[in-house]
């Protein structure tokens, strides 16, 4: 049993992320076709698939059951079509370089994992998810239970919760692999995610320090050596050390790692950076960005109902930035009166904004379920 436990949960949350986020990073440019990246929007696709699939299965009010069935078959198909028609991209995935900053963040990133199953959660959160997973296996019914009294829910208290999947996501880990939800979320989970999280953390040091020579195909790489290892270990210390509050970083990453608000914070506000970035280096141009900015809509709401006003207001408010930014960028010889007087303006960075607002439109199909479709 504890060997189909582990294979059940390597095809869930390794085999099945690797496979469908190839879909997106072989789209990307090369540099960033990462197993990080591909561990990141893999697993985000996963989770916003499971959050469609959620969402259908309460409405139609079908039992948890169902959901295991029709969410294992649908993952595993996905996965497979996808590594058929995206095979050849895996020999191009970069593999980070072997430095020392490489592995001071290895050390680190270890550090992390330890403090996370280390740390001792009982926090009202922990019982809600965790009390929402073990009664959607003990009774197979979504968010109808009182997990305090085991009594039927009357009143729509639980419904400003209803659109997070959360809880039922882990209960699915728990169902395939025939492991307690508290295992699943406290250890394998929590450990799983702070290994995404720090991927995504080291792709933004890419981004920020792999930078070429303008103006000449041929360059060499201008980064220093182990500068990404250590920027990535930087931001991984301060996490540590970031014990200040209930409310801070360190609290939610290292203690409250399988929660909806935590891996808000681990998973959604890193990697709208790190897609901020890329939107900009590429000008907009990589329609692929967006599309996933589509998927990364649909996961944020799984992981808690807040993200619909708040990440859609800080994915606009960063594309504003960064067309901006882009625009200054592009016309910076027009605006300081040293171009030729034949070179008029490009407005093209200014898409990034555009695309941006077409991408977050999930948030407004959600915003719409939560005040109309549910009630």
């Amino acid at each position: 049993m504890i060997i189909v436990s582990f294979l059940q949960c390597l095809l869930s949350l390794i085999v099945i992320p690797f496979c469908i986020g190839l879909v997106f990073t072989r789209h990307f440019d090369e540099k960033y076709n990462t197993l990080g990246n591909v561990f990141s929007c893999g697993f985000l696709s996963e989770l916003a698939l499971f959050q469609i699939l959620f969402l259908i299965a309460y409405k139609l009010d079908k039992k948890f059951t169902f959901l295991v069935w029709i969410g294992a078959i649908s993952l595993f198909v996905l996965a497979i079509v996808s590594l058929i028609i995206n095979f050849k991209t895996i020999k191009k995935i970069v593999l980070p370089k072997l430095d020392w900053g490489l592995g001071v963040f290895a050390v680190v990133t270890v550090l992390m994992i330890m403090m996370r199953n280390l740390q001792g959660v009982n926090d009202g959160d922990d019982a809600f998810v965790l009390g929402n997973a073990l009664t959607t296996l003990t009774n197979n019914r979504f968010y109808k239970v009182d997990y305090y009294t085991g009594f039927t829910i009357q009143s729509e208290s639980y419904l400003r919760h209803l659109l997070a999947s959360n809880p039922f996501f882990i209960a699915f880990i728990s169902k395939l692999s025939f492991t307690h939800p508290a295992i699943v979320a406290h250890r394998i989970l929590g450990s799983f995610y702070i290994l995404l999280h720090n991927a995504i953390i080291f792709n933004i040091g890419k981004i920020l320090f792999d930078k070429k020579e303008k103006d000449s195909d041929n360059a060499k790489s201008e980064m220093m050596p182990g500068s990404v290892g250590m920027f990535a270990s930087l931001v991984s210390f301060i996490t540590i050390m970031d014990f200040h509050s209930y409310l801070t970083d360190s609290t939610f990453i290292l203690t409250r790692t399988w929660q909806g608000k935590a891996m808000f914070c681990e998973f959604i506000i890193p990697l709208g950076i790190m897609l901020l970035l890329m939107m900009g280096e590429s000008k907009g141009e990589k329609n692929i960005l967006f599309i996933f900015n589509a998927i990364v809509c649909i996961a944020a709401v799984a992981m808690t109902p807040a993200s619909i006003y708040l990440y859609t207001l800080y994915i606009t408010v960063g594309s504003i930035a960064v067309s901006v930014a882009s625009f200054y960028t592009e016309n910076s010889s027009v605006l300081s009166g040293k171009a030729d007087d034949k070179v008029t303006m490009t407005f093209s960075p200014l898409l990034i904004f555009v695309k941006t607002l077409v991408s977050i439109i999930p948030m407004v199909g959600f915003g719409l379920l939560y005040f109309v479709y549910f009630r």
